[in-house]
């Protein structure tokens, strides 16, 4: 019997789960995931980005929710909104510290989950699903061949096509189809975007979920696409990461380690690679110090931490992203005490004149075997202010039932009310016995 390939082995793992099969561990993460991006997409809705796409959004007639606002929009546009707006404020889950699996795929879960009238438990298992093919299609590419490309927009593309493909009943010929079209539709998206400080990154999401469902309709139309459109010999392992060794890393496990349990959150509304720098960072605002007091800050980091798009960035800060991006800025804003946890000191106060003076001053040095950050700050009369170098807390990044439910009330209360808000929370928490998840979509419009 031929070997099937990589795509025909996912299809088969997508079409045969079913929620009796999940852990109950794995179904509570689900809820917790989409708990997390409903919040952050009311905490964004009115950002500058946002209103873009839900103006464009509007422009539809349809069915479909727009999270935080009374209009019904076409389903394609409002995974493109709604994706956008869990973007928004950079604050979405992350995996292996570059992939942002939840804008893309729980849009897409709840957009055509809403779309056919789906029960809780099957938009939970469309959810991870997803999750489990971008964290595996990451695996099977490995470490991508060219650093300019972002990764999450091509990576989560193939999420939204299994969550869509789920929901849709797409059998395991159409679902290796749908994988094809992710395959080739996927956006190849430069990363430029951080250092000019424009909307682009925040589009991204949103349209990876309306890729990902044009595959599975395209698919289920009876549209073919090559079977070995992952590991073939000009596929997408080579084309992104330049071979295929790691293909099989794609299908290892299916069924037993699911990839949902590996995400982490944002602790700040930032850049990933700044969330340990502020952490190390905070006890330094203690002393109170005021920009002419400090000569310099030195950022000790590991090899290579300053090589991604955006991060070593001194200013002129002409936006949000300019500013969440920078090192310099974040660990500016830390030492001089401002709110770097909440998302609208960044959407409104990028250009702090404070931190852009301070930030001026952080010098970033890469050192060899060094994995945490140390910071050193050297001021006019000769004192020098270090952050200890023992292991930060890292289970401020693992999400707990309690953190989301927090998080939720602190980022969404003021717009459904309290009474509102509570009542959001525990339909998500008890999502596998809602009959339709539009019990749920329709408490989240405006």
């Amino acid at each position: 019997m031929k070997e099937k390939t990589v795509s025909e082995k996912l299809a088969e793992f997508i079409h045969d789960l079913t929620y009796r099969d999940l852990p109950q561990e794995v179904r509570e993460l689900a809820k917790l995931r989409i708990l997390d991006t409903l919040s952050c997409a009311v905490a964004g809705r009115d950002l500058p980005h946002c209103k873009v796409a839900t103006e464009v959004a509007k422009k539809s007639t349809g069915g479909s929710t727009l999270i935080g606002h009374r209009e019904k929009v076409a389903l394609l546009d409002a995974v493109l909104a709604n994706g956008v707006m869990i973007h928004s404020i950079v604050q979405d889950d992350i995996l292996s510290g570059l992939v942002h699996p939840g804008s893309t795929v729980v849009s897409t879960a709840i957009g055509v989950g809403e779309e056919k009238g789906a029960s809780g438990e099957e938009v939970l298992t469309a959810t991870i699903l997803g999750y489990e093919l971008v964290g595996r299609i990451m695996r099977g590419t490995g470490r991508f061949s060219v650093s300019s490309f972002r990764p999450s927009p091509i990576l989560t593309t193939f999420g939204a096509t299994a969550s869509a493909g789920k929901l849709m009943g797409l059998d395991e010929e159409q679902l290796v189809n749908a994988i094809g079209y992710a395959a080739s539709l996927t956006p190849g998206t430069p990363n430029e975007v951080w250092w000019s400080g424009t909307m682009e990154g925040m589009f991204q999401a949103g349209a990876s979920a309306r890729i990902g469902i044009l595959s599975a309709i395209l698919a289920e139309k009876g549209a073919t696409a090559a079977p070995q459109a992952l590991e073939g010999k000009d596929g997408f392992f080579r084309c992104w990461g330049g071979g295929t060794a790691t293909m099989e890393k794609a299908v290892e496990n299916l069924g037993k380690d699911f990839v949902i349990s590996r995400m982490r959150i944002k602790v700040f509304p930032v850049c990933g690679a700044n969330q340990r720098p502020i952490q190390i960072a905070e006890p330094l605002a203690r002393h109170k110090l005021k920009v002419d007091d400090i000569t310099k800050i030195i950022e000790r980091v590991g090899i290579g931490a300053t090589k991604y798009a955006g991060l070593d960035f001194t200013g002129p800060y002409e936006t949000q992203f300019q500013a969440l991006m920078s090192m310099q800025f974040c660990t500016a804003a830390t030492v001089l005490g401002k709110p770097v946890s909440s998302a609208m000191f960044f959407a409104k106060h990028f250009n702090d004149p404070d931190v852009e003076d301070l930030a001026k001053k952080v010098e970033l040095v890469e050192e060899e075997g060094r994995s945490l950050p140390k910071i050193e700050v050297h001021c006019v009369d000769g004192k020098v202010y270090a952050t200890a170098e023992e292991l930060p807390d890292r289970d401020k990044y693992v999400p707990t039932k309690e953190k989301m439910v927090a998080k939720f009330r602190t980022l969404c209360t003021d717009f459904f009310g309290e009474g509102g808000t509570n009542q959001i929370i525990d339909l998500i928490m008890d999502l596998d016995k809602v009959a339709d998840i539009r019990k749920l979509t329709g408490r989240l419009g405006g």
